[in-house]
């Protein structure tokens, strides 16, 4: 009899620990957090693994430059940073320098404008803004146009839009390639004028 007690007593007791700690342990366990939530855009500012030191610094200083730009309400343009102009590099570096900086500031430029399309909302468009009535395929190769120019320019290649293979055959459908060629050429040739010193084209 005394023994049946006791067992029942510590059945009880059991129970009653396990009522008396449940909400505590359920109170010291996160639950499920808002998706997003501490992950404002983590990693942002990171350059590409496969990236070399020369071309990490100029992607982290393209950021920095696209920062002070935002900061004191400049207009964001690359080719005005002066550590852009004149790299702090050895001279056989300045095209992968340069290639990284201006991925660090436009990358840059969208996190602080909160935009992917910053050259579309920016208040005093940059030359290399798209004109508006482009869709996003002729944006696209726009922009590319424009890397295409830049990447002919710094290797002091003639400029000529038919030497660039992403402009010969992209990596597209064949049926949205003329929209992409054409935007692309304007690209090519906005971003030659400007940096041929003609700033005054007219692309819009």
């Amino acid at each position: 009899m005394n023994l049946n007690w006791l067992r029942m007593t510590g059945l009880i007791a059991c129970a009653a620990f396990l009522l008396l700690t449940a909400p505590r342990i359920n109170a010291a366990t996160p639950g499920p957090q808002p998706p997003g939530l501490g992950q404002d855009r983590e990693g942002w500012d990171r350059p590409p693994d496969a990236w070399n030191d020369v071309q990490r610094r100029g992607f982290h200083d393209g950021i920095e430059g696209a920062r002070k730009d935002f900061d004191n309400h400049r207009r964001p343009d690359v080719d005005n940073r002066d550590e852009y102009r004149r790299p702090g590099v050895p001279p056989e570096m300045w095209g992968a320098y340069r290639e990284a900086f201006r991925r660090g500031y436009d990358v840059g430029m969208s996190h602080f404008t909160g935009a992917a399309d910053w050259r579309m909302r920016a208040p005093d468009r940059p030359w290399d803004a798209p004109p508006n009535e482009f869709d996003n395929l002729h944006r696209q190769g726009f922009l590319d146009g424009i890397e295409g120019a830049r990447k002919d320019f710094d290797n002091h290649r003639r400029p000529d839009v038919n030497n660039r293979e992403e402009y010969r055959n992209p990596h597209l459908p064949p049926e949205q390639r003329e929209a992409y060629r054409e935007g692309f050429r304007r690209g090519y040739q906005v971003a030659v004028d400007h940096m041929m010193g003609g700033h005054d084209h007219d692309h819009y």
